[in-house]
């Protein structure tokens, strides 16, 4: 029964640690995407460079500071091909 209870804790806790992991990491790509640099606060963020993945795939995307040298891959929504 203890075994239950440790591993149901200890699965609840991954959860939650994954889960403000993601929310921290969207929150500096939208800071990211709007110019700003999430370590030194500069307008000064740029997209390094862009590998797409075909049409439904993502977009790894590339950030980089110039003021601090702060860098940062991220994958983001690919536009998708249409028809």
């Amino acid at each position: 029964m203890y075994l239950f209870i440790v591993s149901l804790i200890l699965t609840a806790l991954a959860v939650l640690a994954y889960y403000l992991y993601i929310r921290h990491k969207g929150e500096k790509l939208s800071k990211l995407q709007s110019g700003i640099c999430p370590e030194c606060g500069e307008h000064s963020v740029h997209p390094k460079s862009q590998r797409g993945g075909g049409c439904s795939g993502t977009t790894n995307v590339t950030y980089r500071c110039e003021a601090c040298g702060y860098e940062e891959d991220f994958n983001v929504a690919g536009g998708g091909c249409g028809i």
